[in-house]
């Protein structure tokens, strides 16, 4: 690798060390060398082994769970009450199955980035841009993982809070559990309550470090495409034409027009292939977010007092999940979109008519955004995330009126 390439990789690898510390809980690493020792790869095996049937297993009791309320002919809010924690449980496995499947699409698109990565900006303006995109990133990448780490560990100690609670009061308590959830064996019995709590309790944090690796992934995977994005805009926009050009001017300019049309169809691959390595976990976020915002809306303004946080920590996590998907997505859109005015500002009337062809071709294929989709179904913009919002609100009201009548 050249010398420039290395500090292009050593930038991005700094992009993702809060990344490569979340995907360390659950046995799996993009950047760090492959394991190459026996032991190193018993270990990362075991990790990701237990993480992967610890929420394999979750699932299955919580599944079991609601099939249970059905036959039984439960009550609505007993049955809304933890078919949110359900949903949650089918994206964060699906999403730790995702980062097992794509590992070496994730590797590979990494290595790739460096050798499109500005490196060494060609103008303030382009330097400015680097470091705010950068700046940005890590801000977010920190804030979402802070918050998600946060959310399960109130999550987990919420039915030790509770108990001391009432405990405290004086009223009668029983310690309850972190999820809801049922199991072959009667869970109430002193060794089992405890082997159920702390399953529930290492599975959820599993859980939690599944959904934020598969986020940051694709998050800061959409944030360095948009950023070559609009760094290509500026390189564009300042393409120069000689007033009076010589033969070695024209080919000059032509070449300068070629290597962006280069970066520009490298920039298309690179998206496309993220592209299709989340379209299917993105369909199956979309479809479920609703739901699960729902469902929690339900059981914190209905079923629940206020003292208790889980629920409402759950709720804010969701939106900001779904949220920075549509958000950075959106950014991709946005800044692909630009490239055609960026192209169309330039100074291409005073090029040759081989270089005004050449741009009249970048524009063309330019004037064609690039999307993350759901499976193909839809292009996910921040639209996707108002029609998100308005569905879950739809299924509220439906609820509520079900539930009142």
């Amino acid at each position: 690798m050249s010398e420039t390439h290395d500090t292009s990789r050593k930038e991005i690898h700094k992009s993702l060390d809060l990344l490569n510390f979340c995907t360390r809980m659950i046995g799996l690493s993009f950047i760090d060398d492959p394991p190459t020792s026996v032991f190193a790869k018993i270990k990362s095996s075991f990790i990701f082994g237990l993480s992967a049937l610890s929420l394999m297993l979750l699932f299955t009791v919580e599944v079991s769970y609601i099939v249970s309320l059905v036959i039984k002919t439960a009550s609505l809010a007993d049955l809304v009450t933890g078919l949110h924690i359900v949903g949650y449980g089918v994206m964060s496995t699906s999403k730790l199955l995702t980062l097992w499947v794509k590992r070496h699409t994730f590797r590979k698109s990494i290595k790739d980035l460096a050798e499109i990565w500005p490196e060494a900006p060609e103008n303030q303006e382009e330097e400015d841009l680097k470091k705010g995109s950068l700046k940005a990133l890590r801000i977010g990448q920190f804030s979402y993982t802070f918050f998600n780490v946060l959310g399960v560990v109130i999550y987990n100690i919420t039915p030790i809070g509770i108990h001391l609670y009432r405990t405290s009061r004086g009223l009668p308590s029983v310690m309850g559990y972190v999820w809801f959830a049922a199991y072959p064996f009667d869970k109430t019995k002193p060794i089992n309550h405890a082997f159920v709590y702390a399953f529930e309790c290492f599975s959820g944090a599993c859980s939690m470090w599944s959904m934020v690796s598969t986020d940051m992934m694709f998050t800061t995977m959409a944030s360095h495409i948009s950023l070559l994005l609009r760094v290509l805009q500026i390189k564009i926009r300042r393409l120069g034409f000689a007033d009076a050009p010589t033969p070695t001017d024209n080919a000059r300019s032509y070449q300068e027009i070629v290597n962006l049309i280069k970066i520009h169809q490298r920039l298309i691959s690179f998206s496309d292939n993220v592209e299709d390595a989340f379209s299917l976990v993105n369909f199956i976020n979309v479809m479920i977010s609703s739901v699960n915002i729902c469902c929690v809306m339900f059981v914190i303004v209905l079923l629940e007092p206020w003292v208790e946080m889980s629920n409402k920590f759950f709720l804010v996590a969701a939106l900001i999940q779904v949220g920075i998907l549509c958000w950075y997505a959106d950014e991709i859109y946005q800044a692909s979109v630009g490239v055609a005015d960026a192209v169309y500002a330039s100074d291409w009337y005073n090029g040759d008519v081989r270089a005004r062809r050449a741009l009249a071709v970048f524009i063309q294929r330019s004037q064609k955004p690039l999307y993350f989709t759901a499976l193909k179904f839809r292009p996910i913009t921040m639209i996707t995330f108002s029609s998100i919002l308005t569905t879950s609100y739809s299924y509220f009201t439906l609820l509520y009126t079900v539930y009142s009548d």
